[in-house]
């Protein structure tokens, strides 16, 4: 009897375990994750938002912008509670554009109570109007004349932008476990630092015509600004490298834009077919510039300032009528204000054959010593056997040795400052600085 009892527990046990395990069921059939069922984009990416919340309420609080309780951490923890989105968890967003213009994108975020999703989208209503379109099995919620669609599971909600929502969405309600896209697997494989709040993996086609494959973007503030980090790879080897240092401008006060860049460019010289080199002939073609000659005698490093304003004389031609009442050309001269440049070339040309083809080409005139590209403002040349330098004031501009590769530019009156801070075999390394002020006062209302 007592081993008749013992073979009972024995089985008992077992089966209690078999049941708990279900080895019948492998992980392929369990429910897809939340990442399983992402889109595939040109533009990918996650975002803590609680942290990138933290990150621009720096900049918010100080331009005092009105609204900025409602982008708070605690105000999206508690809506999240409200109406059961879980924002502790990435979300996740993709984008597509044809022509330099949007097609579709969307955002996935996690569910924490799928009963309280309802509530949320009946809120919206009183706000807007909302259709319910039945669909597989679910309902697709569409915010009337705006091409927002929604769909929402166990776990997870999907916000779809775009006017061909059907099929994205049916490949999202449709897929299984572990389907996760190829350019997602690549994203999720990629080393993400965690003190950036937004990452994204850019995969354009008119970035190949660069020789890029892919560039990954992340992003951090302070009070004051963005800034965007930037992980670019090409096909192929780089066909420069960075050099420790070289002759750089000073920027000054008046200085509007700047560029002190620093190449090592042997390989690009050697290759003809690299698509920078193809990038630079393309350009050069439209105003016949001798590209190749150009790129056999640079040495890498170029520096340009522009910025302010310089008063020159300027010699124009009049007409006269004399005492006797005759007509005589009379030579006068003008005060004319100009834009300011400087433009240091290093160059391995101690003929200087490349200036004479600018000149031969009619790319640089000449007159009474001063010169022109074309339009430009007149301006002087300094030649040496390893530099060309353009300038239009009359002194030569100061030259120093830099380290840095920076470029800064003036968009729409803000200040964008690029960085590239290294390079490897096929990556280059950079951040991009852009100054909040402007933009905020520009698109925003602030707070007096």
């Amino acid at each position: 009897m007592a081993r008749n009892l013992f073979v009972i527990f024995i089985l008992a046990g077992a089966l209690a375990i078999v049941l708990y395990l279900k080895p019948w069921i492998t992980e392929d059939d369990l429910p897809p994750r939340i990442y399983d069922r992402l889109p595939e984009g040109e533009v990918i990416g996650q975002s803590d938002v609680l942290e990138l919340s933290r990150e621009l309420s720096k900049t918010l609080y100080y331009y005092k912008v009105p609204f900025r309780d409602f982008l708070s951490p605690d105000f999206l923890l508690s809506q999240g509670k409200n109406y059961g989105l879980n924002f502790q968890e990435p979300v996740y967003f993709y984008a597509n554009e044809k022509n330099n213009t949007f097609v579709d994108g969307g955002i996935m975020v996690s569910i924490r109570d799928s009963s309280k999703v309802l509530a949320g989208i009946n809120y919206f209503k009183k706000v807007t109007t909302i259709s319910e379109e039945p669909f597989l099995k679910t309902k697709i919620y569409r915010i009337a004349g705006k091409d927002i669609s929604m769909v929402y599971g166990v776990d997870w909600l999907f916000v779809f932008f775009g006017k061909n929502y059907k099929p994205v969405i049916k490949n999202v309600l449709s897929v299984k476990r572990n389907e996760i896209l190829p350019k997602w697997r690549e994203f999720f494989n990629q080393k993400i630092s965690t003190d950036r709040p937004i990452h994204a993996q850019l995969h354009i086609d008119k970035l190949e015509e660069f020789g890029i494959e892919s560039a990954m973007l992340s992003m951090t503030n302070d009070s004051s600004s963005l800034t965007f980090h930037t992980v670019i790879t090409q096909f192929d080897t780089l066909s420069f490298q960075l050099k420790e240092k070289g002759p750089s401008f000073e920027k000054q006060a008046f200085t509007k834009n700047l560029t002190n860049l620093h190449f090592d460019i042997n390989r690009l010289k050697s290759s003809e077919n690299d698509p920078i080199a193809i990038i630079l002939k393309k350009l050069g073609g439209k105003v016949n510039f001798p590209t190749e000659k150009f790129l056999q005698h640079w040495n890498g490093d170029v520096s340009y300032r522009q910025g302010g304003y310089q008063t020159i004389k300027e010699k124009y031609i009049t007409t006269d009528l004399d005492e006797n009442f005759e007509v005589s050309e009379v030579v006068k001269f003008k005060d004319v204000k100009i834009s300011g440049f400087d433009l240091y070339i290093s160059m391995d040309d101690p003929q200087h054959t490349f200036l004479a083809t600018l000149m031969d080409k009619g790319l640089i005139t000449e007159s009474e010593n001063k010169y022109r590209f074309l339009y430009s403002p007149p301006f002087y040349i300094r030649k040496s056997d390893t530099s060309l330098m353009f300038h239009t004031s009359k002194y030569r501009p100061k030259i120093f040795q830099d380290s840095s590769n920076t470029v800064l530019w003036t968009l729409n009156y803000t200040p964008v400052q690029f960085y590239i801070d290294s390079t490897k075999t096929k990556t280059l390394y950079g951040h991009i600085q852009i100054p909040l002020q402007k933009l905020i006062a520009d698109y925003i209302h602030l707070a007096e």
